[in-house]
């Protein structure tokens, strides 16, 4: 199992929900891929994976993990990037799994927790 966190903070933070200007949203894409890339430079290199992504918002108000699909795909490309995962195409990610974290407590800091463990293995 390995585990790479990625704080975003609001300006970068990507939904699927939002409307954003082209130019807007390659910046935005780009800050998180970076990051996570850079987050996970030290994390053990997968060939194949199962992820389960935590989010985490600043509060505890209600809220739909899903609409973090922008901001989670481009972490998964980071960590392809930096080499951690083989590809993000079926074959290397066979299942990914988005899940709530508890909030981070910081005012316009989210937060993504990238769990990989082998394919068919259990959480803990």
């Amino acid at each position: 199992m390995s585990m790479v966190i990625l704080d975003v903070p609001r300006d970068w933070w990507l939904t699927s929900n939002g409307r954003y200007h082209w130019a807007d949203k390659a910046k935005r894409t780009r800050w998180i891929r970076q990051a996570a890339a850079t987050a996970a430079r030290d994390t053990w290199h997968h060939r194949r994976a199962d992820i389960t992504a935590y989010v985490a918002y600043p509060r505890a108000n209600k809220a739909d993990p899903g609409n973090a699909y922008p901001t989670l795909k481009a972490a998964i490309d980071g960590l392809v990037d930096a080499g951690v995962l083989g590809d993000d195409d079926s074959k290397h990610l066979p299942a990914l799994t988005i899940r709530r974290d508890p909030p981070t407590g910081r005012a316009g800091v989210y937060r993504v927790r990238l769990v990989l463990t082998r394919p068919g293995q259990e959480q803990p």
